[in-house]
């Protein structure tokens, strides 16, 4: 049911309410590692808030899918590493037939040689002739029985190098898949306490059994004696409200009667989806706040930001008698009808009309 209300000047001071999370503003990001798979699976991991000494395990992805891999490539390497013997004992045996055969003849090329050392006019002129004719062709003899040990021996070194760069192949597949496995448990790098990171697409903790892709920060360990920060988000109608070096208040949901002052460092130039199907748009924005009590102000907590705007004064309207939709708004009136308005600033409850109302205007609100 409609509360109706008629519209009257008055002045507010333009608050921006926020809801974020505590970070740390130093942290160590142990992060999801690139692999062949791309994809990874947490099998386990350390509880958000654990205390974890240096060398500690903290994270641990699924690896069956290397070591079923791995198995595989080190037969590889045991076949790869028989080839390349094998190949060297034949290749030798072979190579040996042929340096025999050199031997062999160059022995009948000195033997036909000293033949036909003998003085011609000794020997019948036919005698003559076919000795030189046998030398002659141990000769060629001998020359092709050089140039095939040459090219056996030739073949021999480049197969021989071949098997070898397949059998290195094969042992650096399985360097690589045992690297991979080792990589795939993260261990704490200094002593510290466990802060389990955002989903960036579900918006929630990771969990163990989550599908991660590499790059994702699935553990940190914050530094405590550095400034925290707060990470908020800006819904995109509220464009143009927060800007950087705004002051305010934060307020840890845990103690709530302990507002800490806080100013805005970062905003997002561009408004993303926070979900993968998600049509609502925020800017991003990170705050500092000073980290008095280390002991109660953990990385996690939930916090209220209130950023304090200018002062406005002008025609004022219940906030919920608005409705705003791609940076317009619309006032509801009394009979229902909605009309447009521009706004110049809201507080929690009042927005200044700038234009499109004016005094004494009736107006609902729910």
């Amino acid at each position: 049911m409609l509360q109706r209300e008629t519209l009257a000047q008055g002045e507010i001071n333009e608050r921006v309410l926020l809801t974020g999370e505590l970070r740390a503003g130093v942290a160590i990001d142990l992060t999801v590692p690139k692999t062949e798979t791309w994809e990874l699976t947490i099998r386990w991991m350390a509880e958000d808030g654990a205390v974890v000494k240096a060398g500690d395990r903290v994270l641990e992805f699924d690896n069956s899918a290397f070591t079923t891999g791995l198995v595989q490539k080190q037969i590889s390497v045991i076949e790869a590493n028989s080839a390349f013997r094998t190949y060297r004992d034949i290749s030798a045996m072979a190579l040996s037939t042929k340096q025999h055969e050199l031997e062999h003849h160059r022995v009948n090329l000195e033997k036909a040689t000293l033949l036909t050392s003998v003085p011609a006019d000794l020997l019948p002129q036919r005698t003559v002739q076919d000795r030189q004719l046998e030398k002659t062709r141990a000769e060629l003899a001998l020359s092709k029985a050089e140039k095939d040990f040459a090219a056996e021996r030739q073949a021999n070194a480049l197969e021989a190098k071949v098997k070898q760069i397949e059998l290195d192949k094969a042992k650096r597949a399985v360097e690589t898949a045992e690297k991979a496995i080792s990589e795939l448990v993260l261990k704490a790098p200094r002593d510290g306490v466990i802060s389990i990171g955002t989903h960036p697409w579900e918006g929630r903790r990771f969990q163990i059994g989550d599908v991660v892709q590499p790059g994702f920060i699935i553990v940190t360990l914050p530094d405590f004696t550095q400034p925290m920060e707060i990470k908020a988000e800006l819904s995109d109608v509220d464009d143009g409200r927060v800007a950087v070096g705004q002051k305010g208040r934060c307020t840890l949901d845990a103690y709530p009667l302990e507002p800490l002052p806080c100013d805005v460092k970062e905003l997002a130039p561009v408004a993303r989806a926070r979900q993968r199907q998600s049509l609502r748009r925020n800017f991003a924005v990170s705050l500092s706040i000073p980290n008095k009590d280390p002991d109660r102000m953990r990385p996690g907590m939930s916090v209220k930001v209130e950023l304090i705007g200018k002062k406005l004064a002008g025609l004022l309207a219940p906030r919920s008698a608005l409705m705003f939709d791609n940076g317009k708004a619309a006032l509801r009136l009394g009979g229902g009808e909605m009309r447009e308005v521009k706004v110049a600033g809201c507080d929690a409850q009042k927005c200044v009309i700038e234009s499109g109302a004016t005094v004494g205007d009736v107006v609902g609100s729910r």
